[in-house]
């Protein structure tokens, strides 16, 4: 498919180049736990893994690492712009194993049988029929392969420390205006029904929370999200111009107190197996 072509599908928040940057900095604050999830998933040398809504690239570089020359990735990205950033990362770092394809992940032609594991970040969060997608995952796999699934469960406990009404009010806008566009932010407390009705083994489940003053990088994570977000509600009517630009002061206040928190929204990381 040629770049002329192919009509961009984008997200929400955009596929811009500030939302690539951004999503850049969301890897880096999830590194190191989720190449710490990988490996007690085992993940290794050689599995060919899909890497499932693979966004402009950043996951599917790392995986392509572990699983080295002898083994592959293929990224599956609705968004071209993404999958363009995909192939331009892969060829400034020489990476030959990576495969890209663009298809949204409710129609693609998932390949039978053809994946040691699959890695899913935050996209079931936001498909119509996750049950759909989870279906093609499922048959993609190869006997005995996982899923490696990372979703939010209790989107509300996003937090700041003090706690402030403000700003847990317009957490709560972020919470409906996903539900209206047809999502499910707290889609882990669904998962464990819905892999166990498509026959697998719930192999490990473990909830990841981070706390992190202003001065920590963790805290770049939600609060870069948490200001883009707000003008992206304002411009598209969701709330009020006033209401984006008063979560940026709210935001600027805590970070002048070094004694303030931030308390991120509750993730999921799963691992199920298909039985062998």
């Amino acid at each position: 498919m040629s770049d002329e072509k192919s009509p961009e599908k984008s997200y929400v928040i955009g596929t811009h180049d500030a939302e690539i940057e951004r999503l850049g900095l969301q890897h880096r604050v999830w590194r190191p736990s989720v190449l710490e999830f990988w490996r007690l998933a085992g993940l290794t040398d050689g599995m060919t893994v899909i890497d499932a809504g693979a966004g402009p690239g950043y996951a599917a570089a790392d995986l392509a690492e572990i699983v080295g020359e002898a083994g592959r990735v293929l990224a599956v990205e609705r968004s071209h712009r993404f999958v363009t950033a995909l192939k331009v990362r892969a060829k400034a770092y020489g990476i030959a194993n990576i495969e890209a394809i663009e298809s949204d992940l409710l129609d693609y032609a998932w390949p039978t049988g053809a994946a040691d594991r699959i890695w899913c970040r935050w996209v079931l969060a936001f498909v119509a029929d996750p049950a759909q997608v989870l279906r093609g995952m499922v048959r993609a796999l190869k006997p005995g392969g996982a899923l490696m699934l990372h979703e939010y469960y209790d989107y509300a406990s996003w937090h700041l420390a003090p706690r402030n009404a403000e700003f847990e009010a317009y957490v709560a806008k972020i919470i409906a205006s996903w539900r209206a566009s047809g999502g499910e932010p707290d889609i882990g407390l669904a998962l464990p029904r819905l892999l166990s009705d498509l026959g697998l083994e719930i192999e490990r489940v473990r909830p990841v929370v981070f706390a992190a003053h202003p001065d920590d990088f963790v805290w770049q994570w939600p609060t870069t999200f948490a200001r883009s977000n707000a003008h992206v509600m304002a411009e598209n009517g969701t709330i009020p111009r006033c209401e984006a630009e008063r979560i940026e002061t709210i935001l600027a206040q805590y970070e002048s107190d070094p004694a303030s928190l931030v308390i991120t929204p509750g993730v999921l990381q799963i691992v199920a197996r298909k039985p062998a």
